[in-house]
């Protein structure tokens, strides 16, 4: 899977400059392309877990540093500042500790908080030297992004943008406060995403890395509670900024135990071996009506109680209802 060292021949360094630039486009694509820039946007960690996983840690690191001179010579540093943040250390991070056989849910949680981190330090930072706010700071990059989107928008005329400018400014003001949220959020997804292209696709050339989590079996520890309870009385009865550091806690708890409910969800349709294209209309509508998404939630937490599936309140030779010889959940 890894070759041993990084060594400094010219095969390594065209990997490097390739996995480089390969992340770099990616991030491009999410600025200039409409709609499907987006998508192809969160995969800019790819080719840097790749290569980390495949030539080293080190190897992931200069190829970050690639795509990070490239985003900087064409924007400004501060944007290629905000790129190694949001993506390239993220892959690094990630790969760092499931090499150190982390468990899935601690990865995606420490990944996910490092990436928060470190992306208000830079607000801070930038906010400093331009004396302002935290929430000033971080408003204009999100406004002229947004503007930048609804230009290149094909068939939107002047006027739709605008208007559609004014009234994302409405929101805006709810969307900064939730930013940290967000940030942990939009994390998870692009690590799931990525690392299951990494296994589809088969890019490491060996092991795959879902394949030694049973993601069928998985659940947040039971005191992972408290993060939904305290927070939500904190959102009830506090103000001011403990307000929105208690939604921002509760919005991404009440996020994980939507992907608890999922993985509820894809045990049975692994017990019951559903097709693909039935699969694929079943989350579909997970993710697309907001009453069935808010369902999946509570089935994450009731499980905690509940034990939908049978298999934590059981010992382990008990367990002969997991799924075992059904397809995997990366395959």
């Amino acid at each position: 899977m890894k070759e041993p060292g990084l060594t400094p021949d010219g095969r390594t360094l065209g990997w490097i400059v390739a996995g480089g630039l390969a992340s770099a486009l990616f991030f491009f694509s999410s600025i200039f392309i409409p709609l499907a820039g987006s998508f192809l946007g969160i995969l800019a960690p790819l080719p840097i877990a790749v290569l980390s996983l495949r030539r080293g840690w080190m190897g992931g690191a200069l190829a970050s540093l690639v795509a990070a001179l490239l985003i900087g010579l064409a924007f400004k540093p501060i944007v290629a500042l905000y790129f190694f943040v949001q993506f390239a250390f993220l892959g690094l991070i990630a790969v760092y500790l499931l090499e150190r056989d982390a468990s899935f849910g601690l990865t995606l949680l420490i990944s996910a908080l490092a990436v928060a981190a470190g992306f208000s330090l830079l607000i801070a930072l930038q906010a400093s030297s331009l004396h302002q706010g935290f929430f000033e700071t971080l408003k204009k990059p999100v406004q002229e992004n947004v503007r930048m989107v609804l230009e290149n928008y094909p068939g939107m005329s002047r006027a739709e943008a605008k208007e559609m400018e004014a009234m994302f400014q409405k929101m805006l003001s709810l969307v900064i406060v939730l930013v940290p949220a967000l940030i942990v959020i939009g994390s998870w997804l692009i690590l799931m995403v990525n690392f299951y292209l990494i296994d589809r696709l088969n890019l490491t050339g060996g092991g795959k890395i879902l394949a030694r989590f049973d993601l069928n079996a998985w659940r947040l520890p039971d005191h992972f509670i408290w993060l939904v309870i305290l927070p939500g009385f904190g959102v009830y009865f506090l103000h001011a900024t403990p307000r929105i550091v208690s939604l921002n806690i509760l919005i991404a708890a009440l996020t994980a135990y939507f992907f608890q409910g999922l993985c509820v969800i894809n045990y049975y349709l692994a017990k019951k071996r559903m097709p693909p294209l039935v699969k694929a209309v079943i989350y579909f509508t997970l993710f697309v009506i907001q009453i069935v998404a808010v369902m999946v939630v509570l089935m994450g937490l009731l499980d905690m109680w509940m034990d939908f599936r049978k298999i934590f309140h059981k010992r382990p030779a008990e367990r002969d209802d997991s799924p075992d010889d059904t397809q995997h959940p990366s395959e």
